[in-house]
């Protein structure tokens, strides 16, 4: 029983370890799939998004991430995502690399609604755009004509994320049917995310062109972790035994 006892534990410890690394090798080849598949569809000719009957027919397995435009009217306040710039300008100041986006609600003609991310700005900036909004959604400000986007379905909720303060207009998850609710729009899960960016310092906020194309794939390296760690286990085990086999004999 002195013996069983460590074995049965070294091999469930083993069993977990290599089912980690499969997991990660199993990840491994999702990610390389989903990265595949996005540098596939950005290049992809744009779709035309104008009613209702357009957005419904996206669907998250072959339009995340595919370019459109659209051409839509501003439909009441923005909301505030707070998060860090993803393409920055080489000049911009370290300050301003953590702020907002603005995600605004646009109407299409046809009366239906979809949340637009309008791009990012820099914290300090965040009251002045809010208090620049033109509440008015029929000037001329606030049309979109032939915008371009990128089609997305935001990150679910996790559980170390804060939730959303919308009396407040703060957000941490782009939760777009919360956000509708809040404003009394039917809003999909689905939203856009403005295309248009540039390097000039003296560019007007927000800046599009926020869409995180490059996404992190460590999974090989975590697989190769795991695996170590088992083959390690293997060996500390295995010179456990042997000394204690050892120690009997003599």
């Amino acid at each position: 029983m002195r013996r069983t006892l460590p074995l049965l534990a070294t091999l469930v410890m083993l069993a977990g370890l290599m089912s980690l690394g499969f997991w990660q090798v199993e990840r491994l080849a999702w990610k390389e799939d989903l990265l595949a598949r996005i540098a596939q569809r950005v290049s992809a000719q744009p779709l035309v998004l104008t009613s209702g009957d357009d957005i419904a027919k996206l669907a998250r397995e072959t339009h995340d991430y595919h370019p459109a435009v659209i051409s839509a009217t501003r439909s009441g306040a923005s909301v505030f995502w707070f998060t860090q710039i993803e393409n920055a300008p080489a000049d911009i100041a370290p300050a301003d690399r953590v702020g907002y986006h603005v995600l605004t609600p646009v109407r299409f003609a046809d009366g239906a609604h979809i949340l637009l991310d309008e791009g990012f700005i820099p914290a300090r900036l965040k009251d002045q755009i809010g208090a620049d909004q033109d509440p008015r959604p029929e000037t001329e400000q606030n049309r979109m004509q032939n915008l371009p986007v990128v089609i997305r379905w935001p990150d679910a909720r996790n559980i170390f994320a804060a939730e959303n303060d919308l009396e407040r207009g703060l957000v941490y998850v782009r939760d777009a049917p919360q956000i509708g609710r809040h404003f009394g729009l039917a809003l999909p899960p689905v939203i856009v995310e403005a295309s248009q960016t540039s390097t000039n310092a003296n560019a007007p906020w927000p800046r599009g062109g926020q869409t995180r194309i490059s996404l992190s794939n460590r999974h090989l390296e975590y697989a190769f972790t795991w695996f170590s760690l088992a083959a390690v286990l293997v060996f500390i085990s295995g010179l456990w035994h042997m000394r204690g086999r050892r120690m009997r004999n003599d």
